[in-house]
């Protein structure tokens, strides 16, 4: 049978003791599993596989990264995920009383550590309620009727104020500090030649804008 360098897989003479190429020992196959060169190429074999399945780790956790950026800024710059769309949600859920979009729009309402989400509904639902027996003819009452209301001024807190808001949300709702920012809406409401003022606190968590506190409506 030829025998064949385990190093250079130069073929050798019969009985040769050494390659005449590479100059290696020639070494019986029986033993060649543990010679050193042997040893070496599966060393540098299983070096260059395990680099692979690294860099390929690598790779994924990069695309995984890449993809959740993604989301996260479609959400962002999702229009209908802009404050300013949030807030004029808020104004049709004052329309329409509709209490499902109410809850979904709701921080407190997503958010309150105490005060379950049905029971921020209910209150929302009682606040019609009280309109709807304070009018003569009864029936269900719409707040906003024969008013218009017009975003003024939408500004964003300095990370100082919005830090400082946070620790007071914090005393009141769950996942405050994954709070990621804050804008403070000022509305012009106008009925008939009157006008007044209100602000809305709109509040972002992970990417995600809800209606906080809201006063003037």
């Amino acid at each position: 049978m030829a025998r064949i360098c385990p190093k250079c897989g130069n073929k050798l003479k019969e009985k040769s003791t050494f390659c005449g190429k590479c100059g290696s020992k020639w070494i019986e196959p029986d033993q060649q599993k543990n010679s050193p060169e042997v040893k070496q190429q599966t060393k540098t074999a299983e070096n260059e596989a395990l680099g692979f399945i690294k860099d390929k780790k690598k790779w994924f956790i990069g695309i995984g990264a890449a993809l959740l950026a993604v989301v996260l800024l479609l959400m962002i710059i999702n229009p209908a995920n802009s404050p300013e769309s949030v807030f004029n949600r808020y104004l049709d859920c004052l329309r329409s009383r509709n209490s499902d979009a109410f809850r979904a729009a709701s921080y407190e309402a997503n958010f309150a550590k105490d005060t379950s989400a049905d029971n921020v509904v209910a209150s929302y639902e009682a606040r019609f309620s009280s309109a709807d027996t304070s009018y003569k003819s009864g029936g269900r009452v719409n707040l906003l009727t024969g008013k218009s209301i017009r975003i003024t001024k939408a500004e964003t807190p300095t990370q100082a104020e919005i830090a400082s808001r946070v620790q007071q949300l914090d005393e009141r709702y769950r996942n405050a500090y994954r709070v990621t920012d804050i804008r403070n809406i000022t509305f012009e409401i106008k009925q008939g030649e009157i006008k007044s003022t209100g602000t809305a606190e709109m509040i972002c968590v992970t990417g995600k804008w809800y209606i906080g506190d809201v006063t003037g409506i």
